[in-house]
């Protein structure tokens, strides 16, 4: 007993750090291990930021036009999602309508476009409208606003000119140019955060522009949108609008729906069983590598119990191990894909609460792996594991 104390002392001195100095000696493992699991968490919290920017963008304009009812032509099966020509002059009843605000029916043009911008012909959205009143706008944060038409009706002679606001990310500058069709329009001003999905650029100009631009100098419009009074429940007046035979009618929350569910679930279908796809790779990877890591230090679990130390201690050491390990990948996960969402070329916004149960399944999925390989090594016979036999 004697013997035994002075030299047993030093040993269980030094197994307080012996996690870590073996974490030293197998570094590279050590490393690859942590970068494993950072890649895989950015990737999982990216995928997701990317459909969490989709939604939000899919909301921003509609809501921002302070619209209630979104009134589409019947069988076009919304004002976004199908083909929708309605004349304007036929909605003048709306300005009328029992439930709505007086004069708040406004007319909409909303199409796709491409646009030449600096020479290269990109992507955008047309937005038609009437200055001052409901579908865009009504300042700009830089310039100005696009002159309006002059007379309220719709008149081919009209002569408005043709000037467009953007929205600030697009890059360009007061009085630049850009080709629309066949037309030059210039920017006069610009407005904040009203992109559309995937980073759309919208292009407000005067509906009476939009239209000849883009509906060969017809009265149509894609929609009318309108106000409802705050006495009126909103689904009741939708639902009255609804029962005449040449109009469909949509509240708010309805028009969001069908834009959210056709311009993002329904093409990220594929993303979100990628996803999905992941997080099973996520779980087998960073599993397997813990329980290979912990099942190569057999022959060191051996010696800790050929020279006294207990079951429990070794699996605190092993533990601790995984432990570091897998909270070293996580915190560099989250941080790295915050700093790729800002770094992206589109919109991604990562929702924090889902970074952090992400963040905490895969530790719980590392600890765990670590967990049963670190039982069945300290169930080795030191003998056996000192031939290097599992």
């Amino acid at each position: 007993m004697g013997l035994t104390k002075p030299i047993r002392d030093p040993i269980v001195k030094n197994m307080k750090t012996l996690f870590l100095k073996d974490m030293r000696y197998r570094q590279a493992r050590v490393v690859l291990t942590a970068l494993g699991i950072t890649v895989l968490i950015s990737l999982i919290l990216l995928l997701g930021g990317i459909m969490n920017g989709m939604r939000i963008q899919a909301r921003q304009y509609v809501e921002s036009t302070g619209a209630d009812l979104w009134i589409s032509a019947e069988g076009s099966g919304g004002a976004f999602i199908g083909f929708s020509l309605v004349v304007e002059e036929y909605m003048a009843f709306l300005n009328a309508g029992q439930g709505l605000v007086p004069d708040s029916a406004s007319p909409l043009v909303f199409a796709q476009a491409r646009p030449t911008v600096r020479g290269k012909s990109t992507k955008a959205i047309v937005v038609g409208y009437k200055l001052g009143q409901l579908g865009g706008p009504k300042r700009a944060i830089e310039g100005r606003m696009f002159t309006p038409s002059n007379f309220e009706d719709y008149r081919p002679e009209d002569p408005v000119p043709y000037e467009v606001v953007v929205d600030e990310k697009m890059g360009l500058e007061i009085g630049e140019q850009i080709t629309l069709g066949d037309e030059k329009v210039r920017v006069v001003g610009k407005t904040s955060s009203l992109m559309f999905v995937l980073d759309t650029p919208l292009l407000f100009m005067d509906v009476r522009i939009a239209q000849k631009l883009l509906l060969g100098n017809t009265p149509h419009v894609n929609m009318m949108i309108a106000k409802v009074n705050e006495n009126f429940p909103i689904p009741e007046v939708a639902t009255q609008y609804d029962e005449f035979e040449t109009i469909e009618t949509r509240t708010l929350r309805q028009t969001v729906g069908n834009i959210i569910e056709y311009y993002v679930d329904e093409p990220m279908k594929a993303v979100q069983f990628l996803r999905v796809m992941l997080w099973l790779a996520a779980g087998i990877l960073v599993g397997m590598i813990t329980y290979v890591t912990m099942l190569e230090k057999t022959q060191e679990i051996g010696v800790l119990k050929a020279i006294g130390a207990a079951n429990s201690y070794v699996m605190s050491l092993l533990l601790k191990q995984v432990a570091l390990m897998s909270a070293v990948g996580v915190i560099l996960g989250l941080a790295l894909s915050y700093v790729f969402a800002a770094a992206a070329p589109i919109f991604v916004k990562i929702n924090f609460a889902e970074s952090i149960i992400v963040a905490c399944i895969s530790f719980i999925v590392c600890c765990g792996s670590g967990y049963l390989a670190a039982r069945k090594a300290i169930t080795v016979d030191p003998m056996i594991a000192f031939r290097g036999e599992i």
